[in-house]
């Protein structure tokens, strides 16, 4: 039976790629198993450092500063966090699913609330203001672990939003300048350590390391299958078995499982996922107590991978169709890249399409309801309006050319309410509009003003003179 996982990686280019296990039959018509690309999603600017996964919610952290979430039960993007300023190097859902922890190189340490994604804890400086690199939620939802550079590990009352303790690492010098590999048991009895050629198992009641187990190789990654039983990824490809109920002073098992280093692992439902530096992914089935791994399926993903997570298919009730096989991520870009392209020229057409700026509905309205001027039309008004709106030089060319004192107060009288309100320079340019584009048909329409009564009679008087003089 297929396992019914979902695999989720994060690579250096950029992209996070979805794997599930598939059938198939071989030349020899028996049924095989591999691993079939499910989907391809390019919406960060970086490349990935951590993706978490939990019910049915993906988040993945990049360099580019930015979170994203999905809700693979609709295959979609749901949100994007943007509160941090940098890296992010530690992402984790905690197991009663009401939050996401994260932590990124500026030293900022987030509680993102699930669901409606707003911050509910915002610790600025949880490691002394330097970068938060690891955070591993305890199985309660109580209690949190957070590692940064400044070599401390702080414990993290997730009731109260505090630090419960502080714990300095600087003194053990087998834990080395960056200490890694920070994982809760399944039980959350014990959690794990790792320095550069040495892994150390500290027990939660004691408050201290109950076992110290040296590998051959550098510790990149763990994976506690049960209580008793953690895996460790070395450099050199291999798989170390540590059992705390074997004796004190032994050995590690060796499995060989990849050619180079062993990037990321994750355990689900009695299977695990490891990928190498190479980008090449296994799926194994565990066997407890023989401490054995069986491959089921491999595939190369030729590209370099960062992170890992599972998703329980359980949870939807049947597995979620694959979408269009991909082969290569250079074919995947290409196909981003090109989809990018046809959206960006859909959006500058639609942008031609949309009205400019200074075009008004409500003025065009207005304009055919209102009656006509004995002035001048209103088409011709808001034509030379939006001309002098177009052209600036020229408006204040011909303001220079006017003469003055021959704007017309009729015009102001029958304009909206809205037009009657503008500044002195516009009714300026509309005095300017109706001397210079004026028909003879309007000036013989306009009233004559009537003569002055004074200037008539001195007039009279001035002509009896001329008159008796003759």
């Amino acid at each position: 039976m297929l396992p019914d996982i979902e695999i989720i990686v994060g690579t250096y280019t950029d992209f996070l790629l979805g794997y599930q296990p598939a059938e198939k039959q071989d030349d020899s018509g028996e049924q095989k198993v591999y691993l079939k690309p499910t989907f391809a999603d390019k919406s960060h600017a970086g490349s990935l450092k951590c993706v978490a996964g939990q019910g049915q919610w993906i988040a993945s952290g990049g360099s580019d500063d930015r979170i994203f979430i999905y809700d693979m039960r609709t295959r979609k993007q749901a949100h994007i966090v943007t509160a941090h300023a940098g890296t992010i190097n530690a992402l984790e859902f905690t197991p009663d699913l009401t939050h996401l922890l994260s932590g990124s190189a500026n030293g900022l340490m987030l509680a993102t609330r699930v669901g409606s994604w707003t911050t509910e804890g915002n610790w600025s400086k949880a490691h002394a203001g330097k970068a938060v690199t690891h955070i591993a939620c305890h199985p309660s939802s109580g209690l949190a672990l957070s590692l940064g550079a400044d070599q401390v590990l702080n414990t993290w009352n997730l009731v109260k939003g505090r630090v419960a303790y502080r714990t300095n690492l600087k003194s053990k010098r087998t834990l080395g300048s960056s200490p890694e590999c920070l994982s809760w048991s399944t039980d959350g009895q014990h959690f794990t350590l790792s320095g550069p050629l040495l892994v150390e198992i500290w027990s939660i009641e004691k408050a201290s390391v109950v076992r110290s187990t040296k590998t051959p190789s550098k510790p990149i990654c763990v994976a506690w299958l049960d209580e008793e039983n953690v895996l460790v990824g070395l450099e050199n490809g291999s798989i170390a078995w540590i059992a705390l109920n074997a004796e004190q002073d032994a050995a590690p098992k060796i499995i060989v499982a990849h050619d180079t280093r062993v990037k990321a692992m994750a355990h689900l439902n009695e299977t695990l996922v490891s990928i190498s530096s190479a980008g090449e992914i296994k799926m194994w089935s565990t066997e407890i107590e023989e401490q054995q791994l069986s491959l089921i399926a491999s595939v190369n993903i030729e590209c370099r991978p960062t992170c890992l997570a599972l998703l329980d298919l359980k949870q939807f009730g049947k597995k979620v169709a694959a979408v269009k096989p991909l082969q290569q991520a250079k074919q995947v870009s290409e196909e981003v890249d090109e989809e990018q392209d046809e959206e960006e020229e859909e959006d500058e057409d639609i942008a031609l399409m949309k009205p400019r700026s200074f075009v008004s509905i409500e003025y065009d309205q207005d304009a055919k309801a209102k009656p006509k001027s004995k002035t001048k039309p209103e088409s011709e008004s808001s034509n030379s309006s939006s001309e002098d709106s177009d052209d600036g030089g020229a408006k204040q060319k011909k303001k220079a050319a006017t003469p003055k004192g021959k704007a017309n107060n009729s015009k102001n009288k029958n304009k909206p309410d809205y037009q009657q309100s503008s500044s002195e320079s516009e009714n300026e340019s509309d005095s300017d509009d109706i001397d210079f584009g004026s028909s003879s048909e309007e000036e013989q329409r306009r009233p004559k003003k009537a003569p002055n009564k004074r200037q008539s009679n001195t007039n009279h008087k001035q002509r009896a003179k001329q008159t008796k003089k003759k």
